[in-house]
C-alpha cells in the first residue's frame, strides 16, 4: 500500500478540508454566494429610474413636455419637482438625487424665437455611471425636442418637409453596437468579475492551505507524506483545490451563457480551458508569494493586495489601450488580464484557437513562478516543529 506520494498527499489534504470549515467557505460557499449574487442583483440590465429633480420655472407646454419624456425615459425619474437651486443642491448633498435640471424663465418663447434659451444641468458625477447615463439622457431629451421645434417653425413657414428634415437633422447616424446590443452593464460588469472573485479566492485560498501547515507546524508531516518531495506534496496539496475552483468558474460562465444570457459566438471549450489555466495561474502566484513570505499573515496581505489590483489592471473597467506605457508592462503580471483577453477574443469575437494563442501561452508561463521558491518552501517545511494533524 502506497502511503508516501501524491495520492496520499492529496487524500490528506481532502481530510483536512472536511474537518475546517472555511476550506468550505473559501471554494464553494464563497463562489456559489458571487454567482447567485450576479446572476441575480446585477442582472437587470442597466440602471433604471434614477432620481432626479426638476425646476421649471417658464411652466409652459414644452418646459412640461421635457419633464415628461425625462420621466417617461428608462433612465430617469422625475421624482421631486422643486422651486429652487438651493433645494435642489441640498436635496444633492443629502444623496436623495443624482441630478438636477433648471428650466429659465421664458424657456418656450426663447425656443420659438431662436434665441437659444439655456437649461442648467448638475449631476454628480463622483458617481460615475449614474451620472453619465442621466447626462445622456437628458442630453437626447433635450435634443430631441429642441429638433422638434424647429421641425414646427419650419413647417409653419411654408418650407418643404424633406428640406426642413435636411436642415434640421442634416446628419443620419446608422450605428452598429456590438457584443452588446442590448446596453447591459452586466456584460461588462458580470462577465470578468464574476469569475475573477473566484480566481482572487483561489489565490487566497492557496496561500491559507501552505501558509497554514506553516502556522500549526504540521508542514514537516506534508512534505513526509509526499515522499519528501516538494514537487509531489505541492501537487497533491493544490489538485482537489484546482478541481473545485475550476469547477465553480466554470458553471459561472455556463450561468452567464445559458442564463443570464451574455453573447456567446465562439467555443466554449476554449474559455473553459482559459479558467482552468487562470485558476492554476492564479495558484501558481499563491504558491511564490508564501514561498517568498512563509507568514501565513504576511502573505496573505500581500495575496490580497495583489489580487485586488488586478481587477484595475484587466482592462475591463479602464481600457488597456488608454492606459499609460509605463503601465502597460504591469498588467501581464496579472492572470486576470490574460482571462478577460480571452474572453473577449472568444466569447465576442468568436476567435479561434490560434488566433488568440497568446493569452493562453502568458497563463502558462505562471506556472514557471513556483519552481522559484519551492527549495524556500521545502526548507521552511523542515525547519519547523511538527504536530498531530
Amino acid at each position: 500500500m502506497i502511503k508516501e506520494g501524491i495520492i496520499p498527499v492529496l487524500k490528506r489534504e481532502l481530510q483536512r478540508m472536511t474537518r475546517r470549515p472555511i476550506y468550505l467557505m473559501m471554494t464553494l460557499i464563497i463562489p456559489a454566494v458571487v454567482i447567485i449574487f450576479f446572476a441575480t442583483f446585477l442582472n437587470h440590465g442597466m440602471p433604471s429610474g434614477l432620481p432626479i429633480a426638476v425646476v421649471d420655472f417658464d411652466n409652459s407646454s414644452t418646459s412640461r413636455l421635457i419633464v415628461r419624456q425625462l420621466s417617461a425615459g428608462q433612465t430617469c425619474e422625475v421624482k421631486y419637482k422643486l422651486t429652487s437651486y438651493e433645494s435642489c443642491k441640498t436635496k444633492m448633498q443629502t444623496g436623495d438625487i443624482y441630478a438636477f435640471v433648471i428650466i429659465p424663465r421664458n424657456f418656450e418663447k426663447d425656443l420659438y424665437n431662436h434665441k437659444n434659451p439655456t437649461v442648467n444641468f448638475h449631476t454628480e458625477y463622483a458617481h460615475y455611471l449614474p451620472g453619465s447615463l442621466i447626462m445622456k439622457e437628458i442630453n437626447t431629451t433635450l435634443s430631441t425636442i429642441a429638433a422638434g421645434v424647429d421641425l414646427k417653425v419650419r413647417l409653419a413657414k411654408g418650407q418643404d418637409y424633406n428640406a426642413a428634415m435636411a436642415q434640421v437633422n442634416p446628419i443620419k447616424n446608422d450605428t452598429h453596437i456590438i457584443g452588446n446590443a442590448q446596453l447591459n452593464y452586466s456584460f461588462y460588469l458580470s462577465s470578468t468579475l464574476m469569475p475573477g472573485i473566484i480566481f482572487l479566492m483561489a489565490l487566497i485560498c492557496t496561500v491559507y492551505a501552505v501558509g497554514i501547515e506553516f502556522k500549526v507546524g504540521s508542514s514537516r508531516r506534508w512534505l513526509v507524506t509526499g515522499n519528501r518531495n516538494i514537487v509531489y506534496s505541492m501537487a497533491g496539496k493544490m489538485i482537489p483545490y484546482t478541481l473545485l475552483f475550476s469547477m465553480m468558474v466554470i458553471l459561472s460562465e455556463i450561468v452567464m451563457e445559458r442564463i443570464m444570457g451574455f453573447p456567446s459566438k465562439g467555443n466554449p471549450g476554449l474559455l473553459y480551458l482559459g479558467a482552468l489555466l487562470t485558476v492554476v495561474a492564479y495558484q501558481a502566484m499563491g504558491i511564490f508569494l508564501i514561498g517568498i513570505l512563509p507568514s501565513l499573515r504576511t502573505a496573505l496581505s500581500i495575496a490580497a493586495f495583489y489580487g485586488v489590483i488586478g481587477f484595475t489592471l484587466a482592462g475591463f473597467t479602464y481600457p488597456h489601450l488608454a492606459m499609460l506605457p509605463a503601465v502597460k508592462p504591469y498588467t501581464y503580471l496579472y492572470p486576470i488580464r490574460q482571462y478577460y483577453m480571452i474572453y473577449s477574443n472568444v466569447q465576442i469575437n468568436g476567435l479561434s484557437f490560434w488566433e488568440t494563442v497568446w493569452p493562453f501561452l502568458f497563463l502558462l508561463m505562471f506556472n514557471f513562478a513556483p519552481f522559484f521558491v519551492l527549495w524556500n518552501i521545502k526548507r521552511t517545511a523542515i525547519k519547523l516543529d511538527f504536530e498531530r494533524d
